[in-house]
């Protein structure tokens, strides 16, 4: 009997409470709610939409978004943003160009055991202009995504030095590893370290196909134009 009279007051105050307050909400603002009973919360947030500065541009997405490389259409929730046109290397080289260039004709001097400069590159052995051509798509497809960014995002110089400076700690155990015999064994061990290094530091990361392991590979070359690498033969200097 003691059991059936706990039931009953149980349903009792089940049936005298209050109806549940429901309470929705949006984005990342706190609620106050004083003197409510029985209330329920729901938070919703749009997953992929970034914050804007002040003049309306957005930062870079702090969660997981779609890069389309087909369309080179970044999707930040319901908007669509759209990337400049991919960079490729000209037949000419571009003074933007000449410091990694430089490192290069470096590498492959002292490989060919003779004095290389960048005006010497259409007479170099074959595998050596491929892996000169190879190098060159990496550092376009990278600077193409550095361009893009800055001019896209508020913080995106920010967030693209955050992603090199990342890349450079992955590598540099490598770099400075004084295993390696010449500078084309440490460039070509840098270059495999880089796409096994998985890259956190930046917000870039969020926009999954946007970095992959070509323009991983290119942020090589600009860390050399960034002076941050100075040499692929004389790592001391």
């Amino acid at each position: 009997m003691e059991s059936k009279s706990m039931a009953d007051n149980i349903v009792k105050k089940k049936k005298d409470s209050p109806p549940s307050t429901e309470v929705n909400q949006y984005g990342d603002k706190s609620v106050y709610a004083e003197h409510i009973d029985n209330v329920h919360m729901n938070f919703f947030t749009d997953r992929n939409s970034s914050p804007l500065d002040p003049s309306g541009k957005p930062y870079t997405p702090i969660t997981p978004t779609r890069y389309d490389s087909t369309t080179r259409i970044i999707y930040l929730g319901n908007e669509e943003i759209r990337l400049p046109v991919q960079l490729t290397p000209q037949s000419v080289l571009s003074p933007h160009e000449m410091p990694y260039i430089n490192a290069l004709c470096e590498v492959y001097a002292e490989k060919l055991n003779k004095a290389i400069t960048p005006d010497d590159i259409d007479a170099l052995p074959s595998n050596l202009r491929r892996n000169l051509s190879d190098q060159r798509k990496a550092y376009y497809s990278a600077e193409s995504v550095h361009r893009s960014v800055r001019e896209i995002f508020s913080d995106g110089e920010e967030q693209f030095l955050n992603l090199r400076d990342d890349a450079f700690e992955g590598i540099s155990p490598t770099y400075y590893d004084e295993r390696y015999n010449s500078g084309y064994e440490r460039l070509q061990a840098v270059l495999e370290k880089i796409t096994n290094t998985t890259l956190t530091k930046s917000t870039l990361m969020n926009i999954i196909g946007l970095i992959g392991n070509l323009e991983k590979k290119g942020i090589c070359h600009i860390l050399v134009n960034d002076e941050v690498i100075k040499s692929w033969v004389n790592i001391d200097e």
